[in-house]
């Protein structure tokens, strides 16, 4: 089960890693945790968004 896991999580990393998003510091930590989906932290918990 932990080895689906991980190669989910890698899976969705290089997707991210793919995308070459760019961050902001003056956009906050909200903001910028949004542009990583879930990959970082539940989202909602940190934005306050789906």
């Amino acid at each position: 089960k932990k080895h689906e896991e991980l190669r989910k999580f890698d899976d969705e990393l290089r997707h991210y890693s793919d995308l070459k998003i760019s961050l902001d510091l003056d956009d906050g930590v909200k903001v910028n945790y949004g542009k990583f989906g879930n990959l970082l932290a539940e989202k909602k918990a940190v934005t306050g968004k789906k």
